[in-house]
């Protein structure tokens, strides 16, 4: 059989007591590990961070679009059939 390697880094953080107990109690509760708890929240944390950075620069490039007019140079092409 052969043993599957997985890349973990370990680092250390420090946490208020009151957040640590919850965390403890969290862990009982859906009997996963700190670390599963963890790599939950921060994959969770990463993926809403990208979806906000991916809706400002889609922000930003609908005000480009209504102002560059080489974006918009075929937009009488849009609502052509081509067929």
């Amino acid at each position: 059989m052969q043993k599957i390697s997985h890349d973990f880094e370990r680092i250390t953080i420090s946490l208020p007591s009151t957040l640590s107990r919850d965390i403890d109690e969290l862990k009982k509760e859906l009997n996963v590990s700190k670390s599963e708890i963890f790599k939950r929240a921060f994959e969770k944390f990463l993926r809403d961070y990208r979806k906000k950075k991916l809706r400002e620069i889609a922000r930003k490039m609908v005000q480009e679009y209504k102002t560059n007019k080489e974006l918009t140079a075929f937009h009488s092409l849009d609502q052509e059939d081509f067929r």
